[in-house]
């Protein structure tokens, strides 16, 4: 999943924003009131091609503390999922170009930053809600009537009750048949273990995939994952990070595994690898030890121009500076190189719980072209991109970026201008790239809003304003 959280940096309402604490920004899509503006497309693209940016305000937004919404584009149909100003779990739905429908289910947000909520439509167009779980019992819910949201309802158990007490991650998937899947982890961190499900269209109900564990931390840690992610060679493709215990630092041995169908799993070279996963057996691409600058959520896959897969990351160099690395399987081996020089640049994190904003957010590498491989990396508020030789995988040089068209923070500010008039907190600004198909012209969508960081799962002093949600739909190459 691709999510950008930033400070503004060239919004009007900056320098009002300087003084205060930190407030989040997420884009919406809603009835409130309508804009549009055209901007260039800078989003993951080195092209200035002109687009033309509609933003529509979708809804009176939870600010309280950072979460995630979720906004999910399949054929005409999309739909928006947040906790609204009341901290309720609120789904909308439409048709593209027509008027939206909402329903709010019976789920209600506490103080925790791992609750957010996720969705997927199944192949008989019936939509799948899932979130607000940070080790809780599951909290889903399914429409009884395919593309209605009001006919959205809870489902108590999915598949195991004892083994849905104790829900976290939840990921909705499909795997090449397009049949959904939802993994997530199962127990605490140090301890968990990855549950994988399918579901059956036919008679609606969901199974285990995998008869046995899927991942055993034998008692001593827990996994962190990245993907599965569906690869150009026809494979889904895992990467994960251990942890000892559930203090941040403990992170260690970036690991990897593939599949063809999310049943048998291989490591790189091809050879099976027996479930359940554990450290012993799976393959390791960087033996990181803990307290080594390896952290979950910071370590993306990629592809390159010949199929393979790269991968990107951060730890502690030879002189404790935090560094970007990435990681190529060639031949037999994984050779990892250092792209980064910085100096005087330690990110020394620890202990449990959300951790606020990092200061530092690798994205997927990613093909530039036939001789150059890019990596998206933010610090702190400036998003730079590495490019990298093809075949060395050196650093040829480096550019400034963007991860959204910057005008929405500008388009987000303006909507947003009351919230930073009645509080003394410092906003800031969230947004994120929806999943799925593109509109019918090749559109890109993105929901903004603001709110306060995490505050390590505890509540803040003070509630902020409700933000308004946005949704920016973004029209690629505009004739001029």
């Amino acid at each position: 999943m691709i999510i950008a959280i930033q400070t503004m940096l060239n919004s009007p309402l900056k320098r009002r924003a300087a003084s205060h604490k930190w407030i989040l920004v997420f884009t919406f899509a809603c009835v409130l009131s309508v804009s549009s503006a055209t901007t260039s497309v800078s989003a993951n693209t080195r092209n200035d091609a002109k687009a033309e940016i509609r933003s529509l305000a979708m809804d009176h937004a939870w600010s309280g503390h950072r979460i995630k919404p979720f906004l999910l584009t399949r054929g005409e149909h999309q739909f928006v999922a947040y906790f609204d100003s009341n901290r309720q779990m609120t789904v909308a739905h439409r048709k593209l170009g027509k008027v939206w429908d909402y329903f709010k289910v019976d789920s209600w947000l506490g103080w925790d930053s791992h609750n957010y909520v996720t969705m997927e439509l199944d192949s008989n167009g019936y939509l799948h809600v899932t979130g607000n779980m940070h080790a809780n019992p599951i909290e889903y819910f399914r429409m009884s009537e395919p593309y209605n949201v009001r006919s959205l309802k809870r489902i108590e158990v999915m598949v195991d009750r004892e083994l849905e007490r104790r829900v976290t991650y939840p990921i909705f998937m499909l795997n090449q048949a397009g049949e959904l899947l939802l993994k997530y982890r199962d127990g605490g961190s140090g301890n968990g273990s990855e549950i994988y499900n399918i579901y059956d269209v036919d008679s609606k109900t969901w199974s285990r995939l995998h008869s046995n564990q899927f991942l055993d931390g034998e008692g001593k840690m827990s996994a962190y994952f990245e993907g599965p992610i569906y690869g150009p060679d026809g494979n889904f493709h895992l990467i994960w990070v251990w942890r000892n215990t559930p203090d941040a630092s403990t992170n260690h041995s970036l690991s990897y595994a593939r599949s063809p169908d999310l049943v048998s799993w291989e490591d790189s070279n091809g050879q099976a690898i027996e479930l359940p996963l554990t450290l012993d057996k799976t393959e390791v691409v960087d033996p990181v030890p803990p307290k080594g600058g390896m952290i979950n959520n910071n370590v993306k896959i990629g592809f390159d121009q010949k199929k393979r897969q790269v991968i990107s990351y951060h730890k502690y160099d030879e002189n404790g500076n935090t560094q970007m690395f990435v990681a190529r399987k060639e031949g037999s081996e994984w050779r990892s190189v250092q792209i980064s020089d910085w100096k005087d640049f330690r990110w020394d994190f620890g202990g449990g719980g959300s951790l606020g904003r990092f200061p530092i957010q690798p994205f997927a590498p990613e093909v530039i072209d036939e001789g150059t491989i890019g990596v998206l990396v933010r610090r702190d508020d400036n998003i730079i991109r590495f490019l990298l030789d093809a075949n060395s995988l050196e650093t040829l040089d480096t550019e400034s970026a963007y991860l959204y068209p910057p005008e929405i923070e500008s388009i987000a500010g303006e909507s947003n201008r009351n919230i930073f008039a009645s509080t003394e907190l410092e906003l800031e600004l969230s947004v994120f790239k929806g999943r799925g198909d593109k509109g019918p012209k090749g559109e890109d969508y993105y929901l903004s809003w603001y709110g306060q960081p995490g505050n390590r799962d505890r509540a803040h002093v003070y509630i902020s304003d409700p933000s308004v949600l946005l949704l920016h739909e973004v029209l690629h190459e505009i004739s001029q």
